[in-house]
């Protein structure tokens, strides 16, 4: 498949969640698009939440929201990757793939925020466990990794 490369490169970014590896939605340029800003966003809150004390129960949901905050925000966006295919059924798929997988992302991210809120740790490992199963899977599938 021709875009086959592409699409790799997206979904190692979404598979993410673990999120989001930002290189693949950079613009060739030093430029951030506010793609790149949304996810930065979403990653660093993640990141922020291996730092925190485990029971730390606001600060985790807080972490979770801003997370999930950046993806939505993410969703309204195409990579520049995409938008540069030509128009087409496989364009259309990408972008309804990479929509997909934002979705879920972001699905996981609420419910990391609600484990936290009913400060229920097997809950919030299970949901974690989901985040990094997530994006080892899209690094494996989609990534030259």
């Amino acid at each position: 498949m021709k875009y086959d490369h592409l699409l790799m490169r997206i979904f190692s970014l979404v598979g993410i969640f673990g999120v989001c590896v930002l290189t693949p939605l950079q613009a060739d340029s030093d430029d951030d698009t506010p793609l790149t800003k949304t996810m930065e966003e979403a990653s660093e809150a993640i990141k922020s939440l291996r730092k925190i004390d485990r029971n730390d129960w606001k600060s985790g949901a807080d972490l979770a929201r801003k997370a999930a905050d950046g993806i939505r925000k993410g969703m309204e966006f195409i990579p520049w990757m995409i938008e540069e295919m030509p128009d087409g059924l496989e364009k259309t798929k990408a972008i309804a793939d990479y929509r997909r997988l934002m979705g879920l992302s972001y699905a996981d991210l609420c419910e990391l925020e609600l484990a936290y809120l009913d400060q229920d740790a097997e809950k919030v490992d299970e949901v974690m466990s989901r985040v990094k199963a997530g994006k080892k899977e899209g690094h494996k599938k989609y990534s030259d990794e």
